[in-house]
């Protein structure tokens, strides 16, 4: 029995492998892989107008529209409507593969960015189809979808250059817009509008029975709009494009969002609707620990680019190598709490401060008043610790952009691990925020 047994498996393991060892093997009757990796590349050299495709990875990514023109030298000019690549670049390619001929993009390129941003491939089995299109599958994984390459014709390049003029209006209303909010208001519903062009990517935030609810869409360019991958449906609302107007430098018309209706996207300096429980999170009046949030020393990371100016006009003043914020918020022992924004100090090798230290902290104090659920007034005091009273009116001036009388808020900005970060955006001017992660509380307390 065990001998018949061990029969069997031995057949079954010289089945398997003969089989493995027929499927590598090249029909006698098809050329070599080099004569075919030729022929391939001659026939996609050979189309006057190039090749088009519209490539998304999978289906739940947005396509983009791309068109190739191949040279013989190895080079490809390619046109595409992602941001970044809406204008021809040449780049290089080759027809490689060590068993079955691969489609190879060699250089940086859009296919190397819709790597990088939504796990596409540069690398493709490349098979010719009768009609005379190819057939391209990812070398690495799923391999069973299919992806048309076929010969451009006349109107695909004023295809794409529609689709990147969508690019470009979105491009230049973020770069231009004076305010941080950007708010959908159409005729049925509202929603912060959070558009990432790179990515290709749409967050939208809304009310929902009382409730704010997230979700983010992948989209497709069109000419004068985009669409979702997926619906964005609340209630009998059902949104699938959005066709985009005139534009402004603080509005962006919507034309058409579905049974939604027409509408904007209007930017300012206050939210659509306040943010659930950050002015709370921010004050945390009855928290059993102090409320601690810091910065680093990557000054870009934290501060908005007009911050970042009345930051080190401040670090400037004060001559520290290190200089860092910090806020402490119910700071202290019942009832002497404390509110302050601290900075962190760290004098150059052989100075020190005007009082003889080499590092410390500069407090400046504050009240905290919340007047809704994400607005909060930030009122400085005026006051500091010996060390930081000679630098008062430069504290209070950087304190006038980023605490001023019309107050703050308090936007929930993801994590940093397993901390909370959160940005504080000037309800006067929001092109004054800065960004902070929260040592204390630790956790997650607001998404």
């Amino acid at each position: 029995m065990k001998k018949n047994l061990l029969f069997a498996l031995l057949l079954l393991v010289f089945t398997a492998c003969e089989k493995l060892k027929q499927d590598n093997i090249i029909p006698e009757d098809t050329p070599r892989l080099t004569e075919l990796q030729q022929q391939y590349k001659n026939m996609l050299t050979a189309s006057p107008q190039g090749w088009y495709i519209e490539y998304a990875p999978t289906s739940d990514k947005g396509a983009v529209a791309i068109l190739m023109q191949f040279s013989a030298d190895g080079k490809v000019t390619i046109l595409s409507d992602m941001a970044g690549f809406d204008t021809e670049k040449t780049s290089t390619y080759r027809i490689g593969g060590v068993t079955r001929p691969e489609l190879i993009f060699d250089t940086y390129s859009v296919w190397s960015a819709i790597a990088e941003n939504a796990g596409g491939n540069f690398e493709f089995l490349i098979y010719p189809q009768q009609n005379g299109d190819f057939i391209l599958k990812n070398i690495f994984v799923n391999t069973n979808t299919n992806f048309t390459l076929r010969k451009a014709t006349n109107t695909d390049k004023d295809t794409i250059l529609a689709k990147s003029a969508t690019t470009q209006l979105l491009k230049s209303f973020y770069d231009n817009a004076t305010g941080y909010f950007k708010n959908l208001a159409l005729q049925n519903i509202s929603a912060f509008f959070d558009l990432n062009i790179n990515t290709q990517q749409l967050t939208l935030s809304w009310q929902e029975n009382g409730t704010v609810v997230s979700k983010t869409f992948s989209y497709t360019n069109l000419p004068n709009g985009i669409r979702l991958t997926e619906a964005w449906k609340v209630g009998t609302i059902s949104v699938q494009e959005f066709q985009f107007g005139t534009v402004s430098a603080n509005a962006l018309q919507i034309v058409s969002a579905g049974n939604a209706g027409s509408g904007q996207i209007e930017v300012g300096h206050t939210p659509a609707f306040p943010y659930k429980g950050t002015s709370d999170y921010f004050i945390w009046l009855n928290g059993d620990v102090r409320f601690y949030a810091y910065t680093l020393a990557t000054v870009a990371d934290y501060y908005s680019p007009a911050l970042q100016t009345e930051f080190l006009k401040l670090k400037a003043v004060i001559g520290g190598e290190t200089f860092n914020a910090q806020l402490y918020n119910h700071n202290g022992t019942a009832p002497n709490f404390t509110n302050s924004i601290q900075f962190r100090y760290v004098m150059p090798t052989g100075t020190t401060l005007h009082d003889g230290s080499t590092s410390g902290w500069l407090p400046y104090y504050y009240d905290l008043t919340k007047m809704d659920e994400s607005h909060v007034i930030v009122t400085p005091k005026g006051t500091s610790n010996t060390a930081g009273a000679p630098f008062i009116p430069q504290a209070m001036e950087f304190m006038s952009y980023i605490f001023p009388p019309e107050g703050i808020t308090i936007v929930p900005y993801g994590r940093a691990g397993t901390l909370q970060r959160i940005r504080l955006v000037s309800r006067k001017d929001s092109k004054y925020y800065m960004t902070v992660t929260v040592s204390t509380p630790a956790g997650v307390y607001v998404d």
